[in-house]
């Protein structure tokens, strides 16, 4: 069986398309939900509702969210293409689930959009349990909004955001629903994973030998990443 995945000609584009998925989910999700995070940390007014909003995305049922994606990315009818043609961006609607140079990177965007609430959230908490003692020595020694952002916020996150950086890696080798309820792995495979993958050799195409290797695979990528995260949280109990 595991001849039958060194064999397979699809294997080396379906890791493919796993590394941009996984990496690219992970490096935004942890950019994106820093920058969100650090901003919902400050008790400014709005962020009361930002807080509350912001969980929409983590709590839609994986299936809406995909199917209000679907909608938004329409060639013809979405709001995303209407948007831009009003802004003279683009001409015409783009088909951005059924074009393959696309596909994957647009599927990436609904992943970190899912991502993002538990990321923002965390790095807030963290964010206001820094004590304020560290930023106001930094501030009499006439460092700005940068330097105390850079020296004094940024180390003091690094242990969350390695924790947070495994948990999304985890969960965007485990998301079959984003990536099959929108494309099925298609168009011609431009966004195979290797979970759509086993899903598809397994119980479309009744491959199980090979559907079994590489559900191992999987297996001992994911039993990596959550050892490294078991290990990351050795910090906590030795607390």
């Amino acid at each position: 069986s595991y001849e039958r995945v060194l064999a397979d000609p699809l294997i080396g584009h379906v890791v493919q398309n796993t590394a941009i998925w996984v990496f690219a989910n992970v490096i935004l999700t942890l950019l994106i939900g820093l920058a969100v995070g650090y901003f919902l940390s400050f008790n400014f007014v709005i962020n009361r509702l930002l807080r509350a909003s912001i969980l929409i995305p983590w709590v839609l049922p994986g299936v809406v969210a995909v199917a209000a994606w679907q909608w938004m990315y329409h060639a013809e009818l979405g709001v995303i293409n209407d948007l831009l043609k009003r802004i003279n961006l683009i001409d015409e609607g783009v088909a951005w689930l059924g074009e393959p140079g696309l596909v994957i990177y647009a599927l990436v965007v609904v992943g970190v959009w899912r991502h993002l609430p538990f990321s923002a959230l965390v790095i807030s908490a963290a964010v206001q349990a820094i004590p304020s003692s560290l930023l106001e020595a930094a501030t009499i020694d006439g460092a700005n909004a940068w330097q105390r952002f850079r020296h004094v916020v940024l180390p003091a996150l690094s242990y969350t955001m390695t924790i947070i950086g495994i948990l999304t890696l985890i969960g965007s080798m485990n998301d079959l629903v984003t990536v099959w309820g929108s494309t099925r792995g298609g168009p011609a495979n431009a966004s195979e994973i290797l979970s759509t993958y086993i899903y598809q050799t397994g119980f479309t195409s009744f491959r199980f030998g090979l559907s079994s290797a590489l559900s191992v695979i999987n297996f001992l990528l994911l039993l990596a990443a959550s050892v490294s995260y078991l290990i990351v949280l050795r910090r906590t109990w030795r607390a």
